[in-house]
């Protein structure tokens, strides 16, 4: 039987999968009043309220559809968004809305503790620290992810900005 169905083609270890949502489908939960547009979006918030299922293995890839449904300023965290064209889309229609969308990066472990922070909790642990990017990711994320999730907008730091003067 092996050798009359063999296997075919090859599986990369190291790809990344990426669970997708639509702009339209937050729209239509803001709308529904599952999701608070004053409050930060994240994965734990759109897992919560049943935009995207249990098993998310990598992240969630940001799409453009339904970009024309968001009309208010909304405010989002994503894991590891690799640059698409529909992922600019996506931003830009944000961002010219009033919101922001912020690339963060978790390990699995990390994906974890923001997901279920339940567990930890129950097996009596602590939530683990943050991790860095590594080195090839570094320029595709915006920041370190936070735990446990973070609930407030929190406004972007550039490297151009002055430091502040001692009085």
């Amino acid at each position: 039987m092996r050798r009359r169905l063999p296997k075919r083609g090859f599986k990369n270890p190291f790809s990344l999968t990426f669970q997708p949502v639509g702009l339209g489908k937050i729209a239509k939960l803001i709308n529904a009043g599952k999701i608070d547009s004053h409050e930060l979006i994240t994965m734990k918030t759109l897992k919560d309220a049943g935009a995207i299922g249990k098993q998310i293995e990598d992240g969630v890839r940001l799409m453009g559809r339904g970009a024309e449904q968001i009309k208010w300023p909304i405010h989002m965290e994503w894991v590891n968004i690799l640059d698409s064209e529909c992922v600019v889309r996506a931003k830009e229609a944000v961002e010219a809305a009033g919101g922001s969308v912020r690339r963060v990066h978790y390990n699995k472990l990390g994906l974890r503790a923001l997901l279920k922070p339940e567990w930890f909790e129950k097996k009596g642990r602590l939530l683990p620290k943050p991790a860095r990017p590594p080195p090839k990711l570094k320029d595709k994320v915006d920041s370190i992810g936070r735990l446990p999730g973070p609930t407030k907008p929190i406004p972007f730091f550039t490297e151009e900005q002055p430091a502040s003067s001692p009085a």
